[in-house]
């Protein structure tokens, strides 16, 4: 799957790409080193990771989410 898809995040109430997903969760928690910063806290409690590194969380392309076309958010 692309790393350029876009996804509805919960925790952060907001569209994500895949890749931007992993990075926050690879950051350091708490204190960070010089130019990086820690991860969110919505992200440390996510319960949302595992359906977006096995790609089952409803995606669209960059180009289509340019084109206006939203991802469905996973039911509660």
């Amino acid at each position: 799957m692309s790393k350029t898809r876009i996804f509805f995040c919960k925790p952060q109430n907001a569209y994500m790409s895949l890749a931007n997903c992993s990075e926050l969760r690879e950051r350091p928690v708490g204190k960070a080193s010089a130019g990086s910063q820690p991860r969110l806290l919505a992200c440390e409690r996510c319960e949302m990771y595992k359906f977006v590194d096995k790609a089952k969380v409803p995606t669209v392309s960059l180009n289509e989410y340019v084109e206006g076309t939203k991802p469905e958010a996973l039911p509660a």
